[in-house]
């Protein structure tokens, strides 16, 4: 049917029921639907006769523009649950600017193929944390372990300590019972850092696997280094002796051990002890390159009431007297020897007259004791003989 007929038949309707024909006003708006202002009024000449027809116009306009608002685009409205449907002339710019604040593309969409990635996002980052909680609890049991294993350390260095002590003065209490006519003994024994340090690092020392257990126990990677571990492993030793020295036990093992040599004192009997430890843990630290304090290897037996082997002369005082240049028998053959000379001679005195003879009366310090001096005591010990023999014979 072409256009002519179609307006001819609109005409004739229009005349038989009064009603403005719509026809072509309806293609035309169907022909332009995104040119501005066509929602607003129709630029047919059935739509100018419109207006004498009030209420019928304005639910047959009601009715173009929501078709038409359907058809042309409406999407967001019928999704908003608008009424109409007429594109919004603002919708354009509004949704460039909501994309750009989701760092969207104010043309396009993201390509299909970058979905996945976006799916697989999440899930990448939940395994990250399982990852990184697993390290934590890694790190945490480790931590844990590494305190643990301290404590059953400083414990066991504690019990050690204690048993070093005992055993001295078990040694010390028998032989009290004969001491014989010698009126000296030599104690070789020595409860030493060095020499605890040395029990614990022999073994990891050698042994990688003894060697990596300890590095747990103390907290150090296992890769460290032997002066970083045998570092560590001082640091640890060295305040087990501070607390066991502190604590109820070491106190009450230190005064028994006291009350044992106020016994060989009264019984004339001197006790000499090394006054250091010379093993093999000062070769291995020299090895080493490490330095290390002179309490490190100083002997926990050492005490005003017996006598000292010393490393340096300078070492001791008038009280402590550390005797250096002589060996533990050497200076005990010499104590002995002193005693034949003059039987009547006292523990403090021996120690005095060993302090004289390794003095530098010039200096006034203090020298090593060598052949020279080995003459001056036994000399001093006649002299003192002599002494006490006109003091006898005047009291």
């Amino acid at each position: 049917m072409s256009v002519r007929s179609a307006q001819a038949q609109a005409a004739i309707i229009a005349r038989t029921t009064g009603t403005p024909a719509r026809g072509p006003a309806k293609e035309e708006v169907r022909k332009e639907p995104a040119k501005p202002g066509t929602g607003k009024s129709s630029a047919s000449p059935g739509a100018a006769s419109s207006k004498s027809a009030g209420g019928s116009k304005g639910a047959g306009a009601k009715g173009l523009q929501n078709q038409d608002g359907m058809e042309s685009g409406g999407a967001v409205g019928a999704q908003a649950g608008g009424s109409a449907g007429l594109p919004d002339k603002r919708e354009p710019q509004a949704r460039g600017k909501f994309d750009l604040l989701q760092g969207e593309s104010t043309h396009s969409k993201a390509p299909a193929q970058g979905t996945p990635a976006r799916e697989n996002a999440p899930a990448v980052a939940p395994e990250l944390s399982r990852e990184k909680k697993a390290d934590d609890r890694e790190r945490s049991n480790t931590a844990r372990q590494a305190l643990e294993g301290r404590a059953k350390l400083q414990a066991a260095l504690a019990q050690r300590i204690q048993a070093g002590m005992l055993d001295v003065l078990g040694r010390l209490t028998k032989f009290l019972k004969s001491p014989g006519r010698l009126g000296v003994v030599n104690l070789t024994l020595v409860l030493s850092e060095s020499a605890i340090t040395y029990e614990l690092w022999k073994e990891p020392s050698s042994v990688p696997a003894r060697r990596e257990r300890m590095a747990q126990t103390l907290g150090v990677p296992t890769n460290a280094d032997d002066a970083t571990l045998l570092k560590e492993l001082m640091g640890i030793v060295h305040q087990a002796f501070v607390d066991y020295q502190a604590s109820k036990p070491g106190r009450e093992t230190r005064a028994q051990y006291e009350e044992v040599l106020q016994a060989y004192d009264k019984a004339g009997v001197l006790p000499i002890v090394p006054g250091h430890d010379t093993g093999p843990m000062l070769a291995d630290l020299a090895q080493l390159k490490m330095t290390h304090d002179e309490s490190f290897s100083r002997s926990l037996l050492v005490d005003p009431l017996l006598l000292a082997v010393g490393l340096n002369p300078d070492e001791g005082s008038d009280t402590q007297v550390m005797i250096a240049g002589l060996t533990v028998a050497q200076l005990g053959t010499l104590v002995a020897h002193m005693r034949r000379l003059n039987p009547r001679l006292t523990n403090k005195q021996v120690r005095q007259i060993l302090l004289n003879a390794s003095t530098d009366l010039k200096t006034m310090g203090r020298k090593l004791l060598g052949n020279f001096e080995v003459e001056q005591v036994q000399h001093m010990a006649r002299q003192l003989l002599k002494l006490q023999a006109v003091e006898q014979l005047y009291v």
